[in-house]
Order: structure tokens, then C-alpha cells, then sequence
């Protein structure tokens, strides 16, 4: 019987630079929230479905939130060296992550041009230098040195021309709208397209239907202001567009499998004010 890996839920960002030589990481249920692997130099492979993926030196992977990790590596001639980051990503990331899946919530870029590979695996390493560093401005730092790598793997995106124009349309319509209600049909308006064939597009070249990504969407957004702000539980439900304070809390702890309340306590960066 396989046994799950732990995950310490409550970090707002957690990094590592380490080499492995036989490990294999099993979350079937995934983590809060999303986590990204670089790899420097060996080989690994990741399991969706089944189905087995080779790592390689200049690969990375992103799982979403609740996404399936079954990831590891083997007996082989060298150590497989990995930069590892489990982050809350800013609101505008979203469209910078819609790179080729391997599966439900999975997803990754091979190994881009030298000048390219060079430049993220830079951004990486500042990113885990800037994560363990003694500055009161410490996840700031690293998560800007992340939005640096991002955007590089953007560069090397070799779907960025794949993506249908309106479906990129409806994920910044998204983004920007998160406080209001947002139906598919209201989405689907926004970007001029039928309900139905924005429902397709959604599934097709993002992996999850509209309504699914849009909760993912609220969920991320509130655990990045309950991290970042000292906004009331209520108040957040508001701002992330949520009907009502119990069901932001129903539908938070169904997807991070904690409360608001605990996931703020658990970062222990700020205290809640209760309505």
C-alpha cells in the first residue's frame, strides 16, 4: 500500500534546492496550493494517470491546487537535482501558467533555449536564496524573483500561440472580475461566445470547466489576502465574490481542507477580526 507524503498546509511559500537520489513523492489529494518543479540536472518522471512522463535537465512542472502529485525518481547515474517551489500565485500569473498539460491540474515546459534556461534556473535559485534570507520583506522578494522565472517560462511556452484568443480573453475577464458573481454564461458574454463552446475550450486547452476554474480563482485569491491583509473573514468572502461568509467557508475548507480561519492562523502573519 502506498503511503502519502506529507505536506506542512498552512505555508504560504515553502521552497527547496536539493538533489535526490531514489525518492518518490504520492499526495493523491495534492496541496493548497500549487507547487512547481524545476529540474537542473538527472531524470525523474511524473505519473499522471497512470501514464509516465520523463523529467529532464531544464524541464518544469506546475500541479494546481488539488491537483494529483505522484512525481519521483529512480536508480540512475546521477542525482536528479530539483528547484521546488509551493506558492500562492498573484492574481495576473494565471495567464503566464497556461502551458502544455500532461493531465487534470498538471502541466509542463520542456527544456527551452539555452538563453532562456539560464535565465530561469537564475531566477529560481534567487527565488530559494530569497525564500530562507533574513529580510522582513523575505516571501516579497522571493515571490517577485518567481514572477521573474514565470515570466521567462512564458518566453518558452510553446503552447503561448496554441491558446485560443477568447479563451485568453475570458481568463483576464476572470482575473479582473473576481468580486462579482461570474456565471458561465456571463463569462461566456463577456468574450462573445456561447456558453457551450466556451465550456469546450475551457476543458479542452485549461483541463477543468469554467465554473471550476473560476472557484479555484476565488480560493486562491482568498488565501492570498488572508496571508497578505487583515480584511474580516466576511470581508474577504465579499471581495472574492463568494454569496456568503458560510458558504466562502464550506467551499474554502472542501478545496484546502481547512478553514479560513486556520489557514490564516497557520501563517501566522495576521491576527482575524471577526465581523
Amino acid at each position: 500500500m502506498r503511503q502519502e507524503t506529507p505536506y506542512p498546509a498552512g505555508m504560504a511559500l515553502l521552497t527547496g534546492h536539493e538533489r535526490r537520489d531514489v525518492n518518490w513523492c504520492w499526495r493523491p489529494r495534492g496541496t493548497s496550493i500549487p507547487l512547481l518543479i524545476h529540474t537542473r540536472s538527472g531524470e525523474a518522471v511524473v505519473r499522471v494517470n497512470d501514464v509516465e512522463h520523463p523529467l529532464t535537465t531544464g524541464d518544469t512542472v506546475v500541479w494546481d491546487a488539488g491537483a494529483a502529485q505522484d512525481f519521483g525518481c529512480r536508480r540512475s547515474t546521477r542525482p536528479w537535482e530539483i528547484i521546488w517551489a509551493h506558492f500562492p500565485p498573484r492574481s495576473h500569473w494565471y495567464d503566464w501558467l497556461t502551458w502544455p498539460t500532461l493531465g487534470p491540474g498538471v502541466r509542463r515546459i520542456p527544456l527551452p533555449q539555452p538563453g532562456l534556461h539560464a535565465r530561469i534556473d537564475a531566477a529560481l535559485l534567487d527565488m530559494d536564496v530569497s525564500a530562507h534570507g533574513a529580510s522582513p520583506r523575505t516571501v516579497d522578494f522571493a515571490l517577485n524573483a518567481l514572477e521573474r522565472a514565470l515570466l521567462w517560462l512564458d518566453a518558452a511556452n510553446p503552447a503561448r500561440r496554441q491558446l485560443d484568443d477568447r479563451l485568453r480573453e475570458a481568463i483576464l475577464f476572470v482575473g479582473h472580475h473576481l468580486d462579482r458573481p461570474l456565471s458561465v454564461a456571463a463569462i461566456a458574454d463577456a468574450v462573445q461566445l456561447s456558453p457551450s463552446r466556451l465550456s469546450h475550450l475551457f476543458t479542452e486547452q485549461i483541463g477543468i470547466p469554467p465554473g471550476r476554474y473560476v472557484e479555484r480563482r476565488r480560493i486562491e485569491r482568498a488565501q492570498a489576502l488572508l496571508v497578505s491583509s487583515s480584511l474580516s473573514i466576511g470581508a474577504i468572502a465579499a471581495t472574492t465574490g463568494f454569496s456568503s461568509q458560510f458558504y466562502f467557508a464550506t467551499r474554502f475548507r472542501a478545496v484546502v481542507k481547512m478553514t479560513p480561519r486556520d489557514w490564516r492562523q497557520r501563517t501566522g502573519t495576521q491576527r482575524d477580526l471577526i465581523d
